[in-house]
């Protein structure tokens, strides 16, 4: 019997969920094709989901969002310093930004949540709150902000700058190796947010 621990094995099922839905499209990928590509048994995948459309929408958020991966506090229980934690963020959005296939897989999660409605639009929205919350906790915490409306304003237009982002590397019009890029996008957040701040609180 197969010992893998369960979450890392839903891992491994999310990178050939991705490595799938990439190569075929999402209409064409087929439970059986995300097995195969997994070495698991179909009977495996649906122990963790469903339907193609639960496998598809985790794999997606699970690859181009970063906030779940954030903590205020090291590997060794202490807290993190600002600094620290804003070192941390920055690192994780180069990470999203370097990611070419989940780019354009996010952009087809989103059509896709729009088109579809009904459970799964409500599900991407309740999702992308929590994150925008998350955000403002984590990136914010950086800066010290204690005012929620700020926090959520300015989480929510940083996520906004991601998405777009990934609309713009899907269509070629970034290129997704420029390192130089990146750099310049993270830097621009970690300086203008505080120059912000200081004119307007």
């Amino acid at each position: 019997m197969n010992q893998e621990p369960i979450n890392k094995r839903k891992q491994h099922i999310l990178q050939a969920a991705i490595h799938v839905f990439a190569t075929v499209g999402f209409e064409k990928a087929s439970m059986r094709e995300i097995a195969a590509e997994a070495g698991l048994t179909t009977g495996a995948i649906y122990h963790h989901y469903k339907n193609k459309d639960d496998l598809f929408y985790d794999a997606v958020k699970e690859s181009a969002y970063f906030v779940h991966k954030l903590s205020e506090k090291t590997e060794d229980a202490r807290l993190k310093t600002q600094a620290e934690m804003l070192e941390e963020i920055g690192n994780r959005v180069m990470l999203r930004m370097s990611k070419a296939v989940e780019q354009r897989l996010l952009v087809l999660l989103t059509a896709y949540a729009l088109s579809k409605g009904g459970v799964i639009k409500e599900k991407y929205k309740q999702d992308y709150e929590n994150i925008t919350l998350r955000v403002a906790e984590m990136y914010f915490y950086a800066f010290g902000i204690k005012n929620p409306i700020y926090q959520k304003t300015l989480a929510t237009i940083l996520i906004a700058a991601l998405d777009g982002m990934a609309i713009q590397y899907s269509l070629g019009l970034v290129d997704i190796q420029d390192q130089s890029f990146k750099e310049t996008f993270v830097h621009f957040f970690a300086q203008s947010i505080p120059a912000y701040l200081k004119n307007n609180m």
